[in-house]
């Protein structure tokens, strides 16, 4: 019998890294997570493809990718793209400015409709060959690419209809939960701080989204300035999501785990 609450818990940023692969892989497979997104301009993206279409049953989302946010680690468009591009040909940092960021972003950026039509016309064609589970797309970074402009909205559209993808349910209005702050970093918070907000939903289908991750000395190496700690961030929402108390407390409230598939 289906819940009156619903959760879509989604886990981000496969393809990026190999710490990223294991850690949405152990998400999905031994936590509560039901979709893993995939960024297909990422070097990892073809391990991330051998690890999930033997798991067919974990759903898999296009998470379309402008940017390229880390310091020590950056990736291309698919596409011949300047206008998307600096002066290296990587990504910009950021999609839309950010308060006490001053990092180049796409918003100030003159770029140019036709080259992000083309480049996620790319990575989705790619997508969907590479992953046989993929059943939507998502943004990287954003709600939504239309928040960037309402014409690209329209582009992610017209691409969903062409490979018979559906649009990010968040992006369209799905109502995110916080599951916890972003301090403390530590699991034993984090999963107390989730439980006690699961426990004050009221009927719906909601969703939480975070970027679960392995320790590696990779995953250490990543970040930028403002955001220093990531692999103590990562690894404490992998050890959250997996956590065998924080599903016991779901399955007594009775919180249904659902996919993108089952929207």
């Amino acid at each position: 019998m289906p819940s009156d609450i619903r959760l879509l818990v989604r886990a981000d940023d496969a393809g990026s890294s190999l710490s990223s692969n294991f850690g949405c892989l152990q998400a999905c497979a031994e936590g509560i997570a039901r979709s893993v997104e995939v960024m297909m301009p990422c070097s990892w993206v073809t391990h991330a493809a051998s690890l999930f279409n033997a798991r067919p049953e974990i759903d898999v989302g296009i998470h379309l990718t402008l940017t390229s946010e880390w310091d020590a680690v950056k990736w291309r468009p698919l596409t011949s793209a300047k206008s998307l591009t600096d002066e290296h040909g990587n990504f910009l940092p950021l999609g839309l400015p950010r308060e006490h960021d001053r990092r180049r972003c796409l918003a100030e950026a003159d770029w140019s409709l036709d080259e992000i039509a083309s480049e996620f016309r790319a990575q989705v064609s790619l997508g969907v060959a590479m992953f046989r589970g993929a059943s939507h797309v998502s943004s990287h970074m954003l709600k939504h690419f239309k928040d960037l402009d309402p014409k690209i909205g329209e582009v992610i559209a017209d691409i969903c209809d062409d490979f018979g993808l559906a649009d990010d349910a968040f992006g369209n209005g799905l109502p995110r939960i916080e599951g916890y702050p972003k301090h403390p970093r530590d699991a034993e918070s984090r999963i107390a701080s989730f439980k006690q907000q699961a426990s004050t939903l009221s009927p719906g289908t909601y969703i939480f989204i975070d970027h679960p991750a392995i320790e590696t000395a990779e995953l250490a190496a990543t970040g930028h300035v403002g955001y220093e700690d990531v692999a103590a961030d990562r690894v404490s929402c992998l050890q959250t999501l997996t956590s065998d108390a924080l599903k016991q407390h779901l399955d007594d409230i009775g919180v249904e785990l659902i996919s993108y598939t089952d929207l």
